[in-house]
């Protein structure tokens, strides 16, 4: 019978599926055993039987496998002992295959016990065991090889009983390099402190924490702090949501829940409006000078980062500022005091490449959704997946192929789908937007030709109509 285990120098006698649906093998090893394990004699050992042992083998065709193994049994002529037969591919001190062991370790960075063990067939705690030894193997190598790299990124996420916890991450190749059991100035100083080669760092990422920001300037005072655009887009968000809310609670009951089931496009930028959602929120802003200048506010602060140099943006941040009072009550009033504190590491953004702490962000998501699977990980355990749990590259190089292909297609205009000059869009994007990103996949799509382009603005500028008092 073919070796369907595909495990030199072995031979299959027998192979059916049970009535559980799982593979059920019956094999054996080729060679006889020639040394004695104890007294370390190479000589002919005398045979004494065989006995039956059961494998468990790595999932085949999504069935568990089972290899009922026919072990020789030997007496060894000068000590006496008793010799097993060796099994090559056979794990040394479980009764599994080796290659299910090394499935095990893979697949329990990737996914939780439970689900490991019920693909294998082993026990929860045997699976638990194995990547508990793979973990402590795993983060002890790291912590040997541990470097700083050029552009970091600093975020906590919350993993049970609301316990921040910092993470750093290598915006170079937007994966985590450590993570610390809380994010205390002293835990983040220390590990500044200890960490290799820090003095190479340029650039860190971080959100408006001030902790994170005192640690690097102690530690690392030649990098550059970056303070993250999306925090600073929540921010501004949140003061157009307490714009909006103060106009609804003047307006009459029945007019607010029409309100509330728009709230959305008062937070997207002008450009990423559709036709209709154009319509509807300039029919809002024309009721109110309020809601209107809260707006043209928002809209005037966020296009700051769609400038390409420092002094542009500079110029424009401190025209901005001198058009909103120094008034408390004011909705801009949280903006205003986090621009103060936060000018400089805001402005560092056009000086160096324009990061942000996107990596940061995504892979939180991505650790607490695995945290979500079993409360029950402990903090290393978690640490382990999250330094260690990266999918096959088969999956990213299948990614890159998929947007290959879609690039070479040629683009076209959303609205009059008339064929787009992707050189023209690059160079755009090159010269004005990010002059030292990459544009992002798919960047070209849902894009409008320059006719149509000129045609929205008018139509965006038109639909606010004159301004009038509620």
């Amino acid at each position: 019978m073919t070796n369907i285990l595909l495990i030199p120098n072995w031979s299959v006698s027998d192979v059916f599926v049970d009535e559980n649906d799982a593979y059920q093998v019956t094999a054996t090893f080729d060679f006889d055993s020639h040394a004695c394990k104890k007294c370390k004699t190479i000589a002919r050992l005398i045979k004494r039987g065989t006995t039956t042992r059961t494998y468990v083998d790595a999932p085949v065709h999504g069935r568990h496998t089972y290899i009922h193994v026919r072990r020789n049994r030997y007496t060894c002529p000068q000590c006496g002992v008793c010799v097993m037969q060796s099994l090559p591919g056979m794990h040394r001190t479980r009764r599994m295959t080796k290659r299910l062991v090394e499935y095990i370790e893979k697949q329990s960075l990737l996914k939780p016990i439970a689900h490991v063990a019920e693909d294998t067939g082993v026990a929860e705690g045997t699976v638990r065991e194995i990547s508990k030894a793979l973990f402590a193997f795993l983060l002890e190598k790291h912590e040997r090889n541990l470097r700083a790299p050029r552009h970091i990124g600093i975020d906590e996420l919350t993993l049970g009983k609301k316990q921040l916890r910092a993470i750093f991450v290598n915006l170079e190749d937007s994966w985590p390099f450590e993570m610390l059991p809380n994010r205390s100035l002293q835990s983040v100083q220390n590990f500044f402190m200890t960490l290799p080669n820090r003095r190479d760092v340029e650039t860190v990422t971080m959100d408006m924490w001030d902790q994170y920001r005192t640690a690097v300037q102690r530690t690392m005072p030649q990098a550059a702090v970056i303070a993250d655009r999306w925090h600073m887009v929540d921010r501004v968000n949140d003061a157009m949501n307490e714009a909006r809310r103060r106009y609804q609670r003047k307006i009459h009951l029945d007019r607010r829940p029409a309100l509330k089931a728009v709230n959305g496009i008062f937070l997207k930028r002008r450009a990423a409006l559709s036709a209709s959602e154009e319509l509807e929120l300039g029919g809002w802003l024309a009721n109110s000078s309020e809601l209107y200048s809260a707006y043209a506010a928002k809209e005037a602060l966020l296009s700051i980062w769609d400038l390409h140099d420092r002094a542009t943006a500079e110029a424009a941040l401190d025209e901005w500022r001198a058009t909103i009072p120094d008034d408390d009550m004011n909705v801009f009033a949280p903006v205003i005091t986090t621009i103060d504190n936060w000018r400089t590491e805001i402005l560092n953004f056009f000086d160096h490449g324009r990061l942000t702490n996107g990596p940061t962000e995504a892979r939180n998501g991505a650790i607490k959704r695995i945290y979500n699977y079993s409360g029950s990980y402990d903090f290393q355990s978690i640490r382990a997946r999250a330094l260690f749990g990266k999918r096959p590259d088969r999956l990213k190089k299948e990614a890159e192929a998929k947007d290959k292909a879609y690039r070479e297609k040629k683009p076209a205009c959303a609205l009059c789908r008339q064929p787009l000059d992707e050189a023209a869009l690059m160079e755009g994007w090159k010269a004005f937007l990010a002059p030292h990103m990459t544009p992002p996949p798919y960047f070209h799509q849902n894009r409008l030709c320059h006719p149509c382009m000129d045609g929205a603005r008018k139509r965006s500028h038109a639909s606010l109509g004159p301004v009038r008092d509620s």
